[in-house]
């Protein structure tokens, strides 16, 4: 697999778990849960990015008074892969921006107890997609009304209230990579004090503080298809991600020589990641857990052979490093990981966690001396599967996805 310069993946980086190095507490890990895992070809995540807003006052000449910390938190669902010119959506999308605590307060002042948020532009791009933009707010109503508050307490404006929202349809690119990004929010909030009976009214003006906010970058090839690609009905139940972290899964799909056949799989990967690595530190990959999906069709032909009960042993899935030592790791234990017997039933996907219980690490990852990026991508993988009551398996090859099946670019930092 090879990969371009710069190509950023977050909410597709949805393999990792960032250590104490990097500052990350990541959520307690285990074995991926079947139910959780989306359809092979889909990319799901939430992550929480640091914001800094302008804080100004419509009534000052839209003075700016302050700038401020936040966060936007966002989730959703993307496709991992896409043809040349094919139209596709973020879909069941929901998130939070929360604006700064001191606006609740006045800055100790006068305490606010309700607010309401008008989010006028929530922009998310698509490079070399087509719109290059869109702002959500002219697709989804993203105001809110009388948002209770306590003095001393961020404001939680909804993205949207209740429900989700979908952005596109975007058209990819002819080739190369899509990546969406949040290009900035802004706001007005209406603060309220029941108390003295006074409002104010503020603007905010946020934006994402690295100034580099992708989402997730979506690799283009294969031959032009028109066929929309939007998820729906996917799992999507992730805990409120760590800050400037994200977590989630990828289904990656495969195609494997298996017997002198070829067989469609998916290879699905959770955890969590940091968005940025210091050029002094490391990517590691701790907690991380996945699972074997096999769809109805290549269910059904097993069927056909006459097989029943499928088991074996998973012995690699490597990573490709781009920017980053080691370049190529196996991420599979030495031992393997073992896939216990599992009743095949026609027409029903198949969903096996590897390993069954705990977790897996790999790396860390080192930044290169002239990396801008540690960029990763799923690589090859390999099994010995075999079928009811055989006692010798059969190598099972699965190359690289085509196109790339990108999990993560995360910027370099000073």
């Amino acid at each position: 697999m090879r990969f371009t310069s710069r190509r950023r993946g977050r909410l597709s980086t949805l393999l990792l778990s960032a250590g104490a190095a990097l500052a990350v507490a990541a959520p307690s890990a285990s074995a991926i849960a079947p139910a959780e895992v989306p359809s092979i070809g889909a990319d799901t995540g939430r992550f929480t990015l640091p914001i800094t807003c302008d804080i100004s006052v419509p009534a000052l000449f839209n003075l700016k008074v302050l700038n401020l910390a936040g966060t936007v938190d966002i989730k959703g669902i993307a496709p991992v892969q896409l043809a040349p010119g094919q139209p596709f959506y973020l879909s069941q999308g929901a998130g939070a921006l929360t604006l700064p605590a001191w606006l609740s307060s006045l800055g100790g002042l006068v305490t606010i107890d309700k607010a309401d948020a008008v989010v006028d532009n929530l922009n998310i791009g698509a490079t070399g997609s087509t719109p290059s933009v869109i702002n959500l707010s002219k697709l989804t109503d993203l105001s809110v009304k009388d948002i209770p508050i306590k003095g001393g307490q961020p404001i939680v404006v909804g993205l949207p209230k209740t429900g989700t929202f979908e952005v596109g349809p975007y058209k990819a690119p002819n080739s190369g990579v899509t990546q969406l990004k949040f290009l900035g929010a802004t706001a007005n909030v209406k603060l309220k004090s029941t108390t003295f009976g006074l409002s104010l009214d503020v603007r905010a003006d946020c934006k994402a503080v690295t100034g580099d906010a992708s989402l997730l970058s979506i690799a283009v090839g294969g031959a032009p298809n028109s066929t929309l690609v939007k998820y729906t009905g996917e799992p999507l139940n992730f805990p409120k991600a760590p800050y400037n972290a994200l977590i989630g899964i990828v289904n990656a799909p495969y195609q494997c020589s298996f017997r002198g056949g070829t067989y469609d799989v998916g290879i699905a990967v959770q955890g969590t990641i940091p968005l940025a690595v210091s050029r002094r530190g490391s990517l590691p990959i701790v907690s991380a857990s996945g699972a074997l999906t096999i769809p109805p069709s290549t269910v059904n032909k097993f069927l056909d052979q006459g097989f029943k009960v499928l088991k074996g042993n998973v012995g690699k899935l490597t990573l490709k490093a781009q920017g980053a030592t080691p370049a190529e790791p196996n991420v599979v234990p030495a031992a393997g990981i073992a896939i216990p017997p599992t009743t095949l039933v026609r027409d029903q996907r198949l969903v096996i966690p590897l390993p069954a219980t705990g977790t897996l690490s790999a790396g860390p990852f080192t930044p290169t001396a002239t990396a801008t990026a540690v960029v990763l991508g799923l690589g090859s993988a390999a099994a010995t599967l075999s079928f009811d009551n055989e006692t010798a398996g059969t190598p099972a090859t699965c190359g690289a996805p085509s196109p790339d099946a990108l999990l993560v670019d995360a910027p370099v930092t000073p």
